[in-house]
Formats: structure tokens, sequence, C-alpha cells
């Protein structure tokens, strides 16, 4: 692979590529959705539904709310897909 006139080898090129994505991951560059309940209450944030759904059986947590996708409505509550 050949950038800016330079050689790399594969595993050079993998290697650069996997610094790259770590640290637009700490830098926040590109957020992953998160998913959490339009409750006013309920600030915790999960990387999944199923994680969200989880702790809302074992929390407690009434899930008579709508799911949210990155802050925005999904249309379905939590206890449809329950």
């Amino acid at each position: 692979m050949s950038v800016m006139n330079k050689e790399y080898s594969k595993e050079e090129a993998l290697k650069a590529i996997k610094r790259i994505h770590k640290s637009i991951a700490k830098k926040k560059l590109c957020s992953l959705p998160s998913y959490s309940l339009d409750c006013s209450y309920y600030a915790k944030e999960f990387d999944s539904i199923d994680d969200l759904l989880e702790d809302v059986k074992m929390s407690g947590m009434d899930p008579n709310y709508e799911i949210t996708k990155s802050g925005v409505g999904t249309g379905e509550q939590a206890i449809d897909l329950m």
C-alpha cells in the first residue's frame, strides 16, 4: 500500500488504521447510537436496545416509556419489546 509516496506493508497499514479508530473513539469524533427512555428521571444510556431492556428489567424501571435512539423517539415502548 502506498501513501504519500511511501510504501507500507499490509500489517503496518492495519496497525495505522486501528490507531486512527482508537483516536477517533477517544475524541468522540464519531458517536455510536445510544439507547435510552424518553423519561425525565431516567438518565442511563446504552449501546444496544438489549442492554437497555435488561437494565429496565433489573432496575424495576417502568417500561411504559418510549425508547430513544440518540435522543430521538423510535415509536416503540420498552414494554413492546419485553
